[in-house]
């Protein structure tokens, strides 16, 4: 006796990436990194005309970093996972990377920023950026202490 289908199986993640990042949190952590997120792309909104002048890279540099912050930020509020806790580590750890470069190394038309330290808008986008990796690092943390980052 042959069975017949009634269609295509249904469509599922791989077996090891099931439930990995896309799980709810459920943390209480999510407002305060938007609005690290939504700082440190303020930040950078004054200076980029500026930085687009003086060295094209750069200002693109700020648009992108902008508009990824602007971006996490909505998916932030709306989504508490893995996944986009580990984005914003990743954004804000090479933000804050890059002003540390900028600031010792005389990149192309960017050397008059090596030691520069005390740029007024540093500080709110350095802040910002700081807790946003902090709050997120802890989230992940927590989520791994709990067993959230491994398959459901």
């Amino acid at each position: 006796m042959t069975a017949v289908a009634a269609g295509p199986p249904p469509r599922t993640r791989a077996p090891h990436l099931r439930g990995v990042g896309s799980r709810p949190l459920r943390t209480g952590d999510r407002g305060l990194a938007v609005v690290c997120l939504l700082v440190g792309a303020g930040a950078h909104v004054p200076l980029i005309p500026a930085h687009w002048q003086e060295a094209r890279y750069a200002g693109v540099a700020f648009v992108i970093f902008t508009v990824a912050s602007l971006a996490l930020a909505v998916v932030v509020a709306g989504h508490d996972t893995v996944a986009v806790w580990a984005g914003v580590v990743v954004l804000e750890v090479l933000a804050i990377t890059a002003y540390v470069v900028t600031r010792t190394v005389a990149l192309p038309r960017l050397g008059d920023d090596v030691g520069s330290w005390l740029e007024p808008l540093s500080f709110p986008a350095l802040a910002a950026e700081l807790i946003a990796v902090v709050v997120a690092v802890s989230v992940l943390v927590r989520a791994r202490a709990m067993g959230e980052t491994t398959a459901a």
